[in-house]
């Protein structure tokens, strides 16, 4: 269903803790922030869609309201219409959807590091049922 509604970003994790509402995930060796009706333990797939990816140059980038700063490697771009989608790794696989300008001003390319930044809103998850997975 996911993938239905435009997510290109669905990979497992972990909630970690619980605290004034956000679940703290691990998703490979990263932890994310995201909000959700979720407890310490729940295995879960975090999803979050191509345009509510922003990125930027590595570095600190200063205080921001986004929860999320991840630096990533650029792996592939490809052009879609007006935008362009630029696939990353960030410890998971993570797709971006920008414009060109954006592209071009920030000088991506393959092998490009980068900061990928989302907020804990843009974050969804969806519980698993298997429960073997602990």
């Amino acid at each position: 269903m996911a993938a239905f509604v435009g997510t290109e970003t669905i990979v497992p994790g972990r909630v970690q803790e619980v605290a004034d509402g956000l679940a703290a995930v691990k998703v490979g060796e990263r932890l994310i922030e995201a909000g959700g009706e979720v407890a310490a333990g729940d295995g879960v797939l975090v999803c979050i869609r191509p345009e509510d990816v922003t990125l930027g140059p590595p570095g600190d980038g200063g205080p921001t309201s986004a929860r999320n700063r991840l630096p990533a490697t650029v792996t592939r771009i490809t052009p879609a219409g007006p935008w362009v989608r630029v696939e990353l790794d960030a410890g998971f696989p993570l797709v971006a959807l920008i414009t060109k300008q954006s592209l071009e001003e920030l000088s991506l390319a393959p092998g490009s590091a980068a900061v990928a930044t989302l907020k804990a809103t843009a974050v969804h998850l969806i519980r698993r049922q298997v429960t073997g997975d602990r």
